[in-house]
């Protein structure tokens, strides 16, 4: 009776444990920092340590920096071409310029560095990447800020509609790709949107932003000038081992909030239907432990 109870709780844990240690491990990371006149100082860098930290982790990454619209659409070809449906973790990082366009909106829009143009992608560009490639398990971090910006309002006009159709055309997928339509006629600035896409939340998907929705992210820590106090923390916390990914932005948070009295707090949306532990617990299961 012992061994069948025995062999019931083994065959049980076996079939709701998830063997991350061998799911495919891919990664795209992006740090956007000449913006010209508003250029940031450490994206780049930030980028380079989340880079070596998921490499040294397992991952097999994309490092790109100072990406254009063109330049974002053919990463997320090349990261597709590594992700193994149903059987692969993707990791996302983004550190760079960001804002909302609509205070009472969460949606997040990541400044791209093209020249001619000030360009916006919205996440939801990338919530349909990952809708498409169907891997196992996502997290998408974005160091950037989220503060509403009134004076960024949309071209309209076939030209720069064309602009982002040919910053799109090698990307496949049934993705729409349009200008939003301008409300009111000042225009201080003028910057194209790629949005108008579907805001369906990707499956078995963690978000964490470095701020709230209306703050701003620092570019630089007072315990390091090297990197925004976020991603410092992330790196310091990424490769913890035998906690859930919950965990690692938890101890972020903490940290975060004694480092800038809580005038930038991450935050996260979560929508995993399984704990992830990247670096794997010795018996990995399915369910939380109890409080």
């Amino acid at each position: 009776m012992n061994i069948v109870l025995f062999l019931s709780v083994f065959i049980f844990l076996g079939c709701s444990s998830t063997k991350i240690s061998n799911l495919n491990r891919v990664a795209l990371v992006i740090g956007n920092q000449d913006y010209g006149e508003n250029s940031l100082k450490n994206s780049i860098n930030d980028a380079i340590g989340i880079g070596e930290t998921l490499e040294h982790m397992g991952f097999d990454v994309i490092i790109k920096t100072d990406v254009t619209l063109a330049k974002f659409y053919k990463s997320l070809e090349e990261l597709r071409e590594k992700i193994e449906p149903n059987n692969s973790i993707v990791f996302f990082y983004f550190a760079g310029h960001g804002n909302t366009l609509n205070q009472k909106s969460s949606e997040e829009y990541l400044m791209m560095t093209d020249k001619k143009q000030k360009v916006l992608l919205s996440i939801y560009r990338l919530y349909e990447f990952l809708d498409s490639v169907n891997a196992r398990y996502n997290i998408v971090v974005i160091d950037a800020c989220r503060d509403f910006q009134k004076y960024f309002l949309p071209i309209d006009s076939g030209e720069n509609s064309l602009y982002v159709k040919n910053s799109r055309q090698n990307f496949r997928g049934n993705f729409r790709a349009n200008i939003s339509k301008a409300r009111g006629s000042v225009r201080p600035k003028l910057v194209i949107h790629d949005d108008n896409c579907s805001d369906t939340f990707p499956r078995s998907t963690i978000v964490s932003y470095a701020t709230r929705h209306n703050q701003m992210a620092r570019d630089w820590s007072i315990y390091d000038k090297n990197h925004s106090p976020y991603t410092r923390l992330l790196i310091r916390y990424l490769d913890d081992e035998e906690i859930p990914i919950e965990e690692v932005f938890r101890r972020i948070r903490i940290d975060l909030i004694k480092e800038t009295n809580r005038k930038q707090i991450n935050l996260e949306e979560n929508s995993l239907e399984k704990n992830i532990w990247l670096v794997p617990k010795k018996t990995e299961v399915s369910f939380a432990p109890p409080i």
